[in-house]
């Protein structure tokens, strides 16, 4: 039995090829995030930190938000994924968004946000209630804590006509529990960040479905194994032969295709969560 990472281990890894996987999955994951990120309450004029900002979508999306007389600082650890995150941003001529490498612990102590942000980042996190309580700092008094984060280890769909899309789901589950990332955090996130010292406010879940062979779903479940592919060997859950990386997508679309099914696809429940720091 592989020996079970410590949490916050980022078992995606860091290459181009999941930064191209990053964006494909932004653009279907965007419309729940621009609803979430406007009912917490972000506007036009905000400074806003995006953290974990990775190939920067997140960082896009609220700049759209706050428009040209607000701004959007990414931070990342990665400081390969951040200069591919520069020349997206000079491509598309964002001039209110910027980046900083930087570890989430060693932002500028003085350095205070209208609100700050993040989509699937604190489930890598070793302790995510103490990365909110640090990030709190880092919030003017009444400004905006809004996290997005999955929820999958709960949820069970049977897809008895899909087989092998039923055995990647176990795969790619399967490697992100043994690396110790919190699978579940989007029901946990509510108590935690009250147990961080913020006011939540009720969370808003959504479940991003892909139905028949033309959704693209093969292609961002192949993507995804593709990531995981190393983890998934070395933890065991699956062969190289088995994962057979190289056919993978093909044979996953077959299989859509020859299904007799009508059951849409989906990877868990995404859970946004936001919050304010109190006045006092």
């Amino acid at each position: 039995m592989p020996t079970r990472r410590a949490p916050g281990d980022y078992v995606l890894g860091r290459t181009d090829a999941e930064y191209l996987r990053l964006i494909q999955q932004a653009a279907v994951l965007r419309p729940s995030s621009e609803r979430f990120f406007r009912a917490s309450g972000l506007g036009p004029g905000m400074r806003v930190l995006d953290v974990g900002c990775g190939v920067a979508d997140v960082s896009f999306l609220v700049a759209d938000l706050v428009g040209p007389t607000g701004s959007v600082l990414g931070v990342d650890v990665d400081e390969h994924v951040l200069s591919f995150a520069e020349q997206r941003r000079m491509e598309l001529k964002r001039d209110n968004v910027s980046f900083l490498h930087t570890a989430r612990n060693s932002l500028p102590p003085n350095d205070m946000f209208d609100a700050i942000v993040g989509r699937l980042v604190l489930m890598y996190q070793p302790d995510p209630t103490e990365t909110l309580r640090h990030l709190a700092t880092h919030v003017r008094p009444g400004g905006i804590v809004a996290f997005q984060e999955l929820a999958s280890a709960s949820v069970s769909w049977q897809l008895p006509n899909l087989p092998l899309f039923m055995n990647v789901m176990r795969w790619i589950r399967g490697a992100f529990a043994q690396s110790g990332a919190h699978v579940n955090l989007g029901f946990e996130l509510y108590a935690r960040m009250g147990d961080a010292g913020l006011e939540a406010a009720t969370p808003i879940a959504e479940i991003p479905l892909s139905a028949g062979a033309d959704s693209g779903a093969h292609e961002r479940w192949a993507a995804l194994a593709h990531s995981l592919a190393p983890k998934i060997v070395e933890y065991g859950l699956a062969t190289e032969q088995e994962l057979d990386i190289a056919t993978l997508h093909e044979r996953l679309r077959s299989e859509l295709l020859t299904a007799d099914t009508t059951v849409p696809l989906f990877s868990g429940v995404l859970v946004g969560q936001s919050a304010r720091r109190p006045h006092t």
